[in-house]
């Protein structure tokens, strides 16, 4: 190997001369191209200019020629910058086999966290606490873990502990916030957790305290801590959305629908190379993408018949499709897979935005979908119950879904036979209370659980996508809302512009919805119910 040719390259690149250095880097390999450390050398390079592409394609081919510590570590991070993060485990996982080192333990356990890998995170948590019980990261990292798998007043506890001797550690006062939200449901001690790591230097701090605001209500301070946020770094997507639901929230459609407009579809832009850009004309064919879960779905396929005069694809998840092809003969339903990427294309959440129609004359709001019923023999009030909500976000998740214990109260209501509409049953509520009549394990679509729905002479459910279908079907629905709500449920206490069968009952307490539970059966009382 040309030692001098070799430094000379990593010098110029030292000096910020990096065209001369990628060319001397490239005579080198041309001279040697099986030398695993000249490869190695020159995808460090393509790291140090943030070329992640190039990096990755000199270091794989130096960890073949030699797995090394060095050469496997740079590999991983490099993935682990171009946000492939499940080639950065698996490489990282492998480069610990030759040498230890705790920013490869921390970007190993990140990257099972964004592949959502929770048991492999934890135990890679564990290992790295114990090798490293003083390091910052190695603490964040185990709470994080902790938390994860529901240990939640041990996290706590470690956390606590760990400002004792440590007060300035920002990452822990984050987590701390977040533990504060898990498990007291106090936005208030969150937010002042999230200002203390925010002094502490932390700059994404200013995303959590807006959040914090914004469930609190305070929208002039939510949005005044996301626009901070936004300074420091413009293009954060995950802040544009989020301070677009909070206009939305205030029914501040066009604002909010810019921002919201930005969030992320990975999954649609796999599909299309031609996504609809806001104020351009539509055209004579389009594809409508299903986006998002089976409840956006569910709300805004509402808007479909204002592009009856186009020739429309609508691609939705098969879970949809025959519930849809129903009441939508008129458009075909198609897999994803099958979508033209040439073809102008709209996600479904877009719709509203799309034909500018705003929240104040939502169509169809009586209801839009029909369905055939199931044929159910009773003389009690039948009452489907629904309580568990499916969500990628642990906020979102756990702030609508309800424990079925919670529940009790409503199982042995005389004259009332309830029927579980749950799929997902993360509390087995649905072995607990046997005296429920389980329909939702004969499911296999949307369709199934429409037929269910419209058989019952009630549906009391969290905010879940069966909210959504009731309230299409123009089924009377008892929505448990929960404390703090979800954007498209405005401000609203009672009803909601989008379904007029449904009657809102929101959450009083964050911690309970004893309140909630009295309300209905005060209500299930009433004979005209």
């Amino acid at each position: 190997m040309n030692i001098n040719k070799l430094q000379t390259a990593i010098e110029l690149t030292q000096n910020g001369k990096f065209k001369e250095a990628e060319n001397l880097f490239l005579e080198i390999t041309e001279e040697e191209p099986e030398n695993s450390k000249v490869l190695s050398a020159f995808g460090l390079f393509y790291i140090s200019q943030g070329i992640y592409t190039k990096a990755i394609y000199y270091l794989k081919k130096a960890s073949v020629l030699e797995k090394t510590l060095g050469t496997l570590s740079a590999l991983g991070f490099a993935e682990f910058d171009a946000r492939d993060y499940e080639n950065s485990a698996i490489h990282l996982e492998e480069a610990l086999k030759y040498g230890e080192n705790p920013d490869i333990y921390n970007r190993l356990i990140a990257s099972l966290f964004e592949i959502q890998s929770g048991q492999k995170a934890v135990e890679f948590s564990d290992k790295m606490y114990a090798l490293y019980p003083n390091n910052s990261k190695a603490i964040s990292n185990k709470v994080k873990a902790l938390s994860q798998i529901g240990k939640l007043q041990e996290a706590e506890k470690l956390c606590v502990d760990s400002l004792k001797v440590n007060p300035n550690i920002s990452s822990l006062w984050h987590h701390l916030g977040f533990l504060k939200e898990l498990i007291y449901k106090d936005d208030s001690q969150a937010c002042e957790c999230f200002k203390i790591a925010s002094n502490l230097g932390s700059k994404n701090a200013d995303y959590n305290i807006a959040v914090s605001y914004q469930k609190q209500g305070n929208f002039e301070e939510a949005e005044k801590y996301y626009k901070k946020m936004l300074s420091n770094f413009p293009n954060h997507t995950i802040t544009k959305v989020s301070l677009g639901m909070c206009y939305l929230k205030q029914r501040r459609f066009k604002e909010g629908y810019e921002l919201f407009y930005q969030r992320e579809s990975r999954n649609v832009k796999s599909f299309t190379n031609n996504l609809w850009i806001p104020k351009t004309p539509i055209k004579d064919e389009i594809v409508i993408i299903g986006d998002q879960g089976f409840g956006d779905n569910i709300q805004f396929v509402r808007y479909l018949p204002f592009f009856k005069d186009k020739k429309v694809k609508v691609a939705v998840r098969e879970e949809l499709q025959e519930l849809f092809k129903q009441n939508y003969p008129e458009f075909e339903f198609i897999n994803f897979n099958d979508i033209n990427p040439k073809t102008q294309s709209f996600r479904i959440t877009d719709l509203a935005y799309v034909l500018d129609m705003d929240f104040e004359n939502i169509p169809f709001s009586e209801g839009y979908l029909k369905s055939k019923n199931l044929e159910i023999k009773s003389d009690k009030k039948k009452i489907g119950l629904c309580w568990e909500a499916g969500s990628s976000g642990h906020r979102t998740m756990l702030n609508r879904t309800i424990n079925p214990e919670q529940m009790e109260p409503l199982m042995n209501i005389d004259n009332v036979q309830l029927y579980s509409l749950q799929y997902q049953d993360s509390f087995c509520g649905n072995e607990k209370y046997p005296q429920m009549v389980n329909l939702a394990k004969d499911f296999k679509d949307f369709n199934d659980t429409a037929k269910a729905i419209k058989s019952m002479d009630l549906i009391i459910t969290a905010d879940t996508a069966v909210a959504h279908l009731a309230g299409a079907l123009g089924v009377k629905t008892f929505l448990l809302l929960p404390y703090v709500s979800d954007w498209r449920w405005f401000d609203d206490k009672n009803t909601t512009p989008w379904y007029k069968s449904i009657k809102i009952i929101q959450q009083t307490d964050p911690n309970s919805w004893q309140n909630e539970i009295n309300e209905l059966l005060n209500l299930l009382s009433c004979k005209n119910i």
